[in-house]
């Protein structure tokens, strides 16, 4: 069976240079200065995005092909009537005006579409991103004002960008007032908060919680929503749970 041989060579070394991978960027953490727990977290975040990075790798796989003999694949092991079963999908969120939400599903991608279906009409819509926002507005075909969430210095833009913001995750007290501000200016405004996790990184749990307790107060006055991209599993079940207990 030279097909079958030939889909487990390949499959065993697409998972050698898998471990390879995870393992170097794992080295990397451990070189950054990272403490452990932020490499915890590190680790987690980089997990979730797996699924992202191997769908990529397809593409630009596939890209590369001109022509491809088709593979046959092992016949899956068929389960028992009663052991298969249908995951019951997750119930939407009650998004409403004075609220703040965790987007545990969907990432960045679920948070700008609650934004989308959940606007008020002629309110206008601020996004703190860890995703560049060329990469946002490129991808999404959205229109909101767009602040990067980065350590760096500058915010370098395409030729297609009129203005970039930028604000340091270690900034707490400018970012709230970012925040604050647009609320203040845009009632029943949308906020998006994208790089929970690096926030985290960045500040001690209790620092980041006590800033989203005060933007909680600024939403509710302001009769605006606010959502919160994450991946639950990126942080400790005691840090998700005092988490949950602020939103909406």
């Amino acid at each position: 069976m030279p097909e079958l041989k030939a889909y487990t060579e390949g499959y065993t070394k697409g998972y050698e240079e898998g471990l390879k991978e995870a393992w170097e960027d794992f080295i990397s953490l451990t070189n950054k200065g990272y403490t452990s727990r932020e490499i915890q977290i590190l680790a987690k975040s980089q997990r979730t995005a797996i699924a992202e990075k191997a769908a990529r790798k397809k593409r630009k796989m596939l890209a590369e092909i001109e022509f491809a003999e088709p593979i046959e694949e092992a016949p899956a092991r068929t389960l028992p009537p009663q052991a298969t079963t249908t995951p019951s999908p997750a119930p939407p969120l009650d998004v409403q005006p004075g609220g703040m939400y965790l987007v545990k599903e969907g990432g960045l991608e679920g948070g700008l579409g609650l934004m989308t279906k959940n606007a008020i009409a002629g309110a206008k819509g601020l996004c703190i991103l860890r995703t560049h926002p060329d990469t946002v507005r490129k991808r999404f075909k959205v229109d909101y004002q767009m602040v990067w969430l980065t350590k760096t210095e500058s915010c370098p833009v395409d030729d297609s960008s009129t203005k970039c913001e930028f604000v340091s995750p270690t900034d707490l007290p400018r970012l709230n007032t970012m925040i604050k501000s647009f609320l203040t200016d845009n009632r029943g405004g949308k906020v998006l908060l994208e790089g929970m996790e690096y926030l985290v990184t960045q500040n001690e749990f209790k620092n980041v919680l006590k800033f989203l307790q005060v933007i909680r107060d600024q939403v509710i006055l302001a009769k605006g929503i606010m959502l919160i991209p994450l991946d639950p599993g990126v942080l400790e079940e005691r840090d998700l749970k005092a988490l949950e207990r602020e939103m909406s």
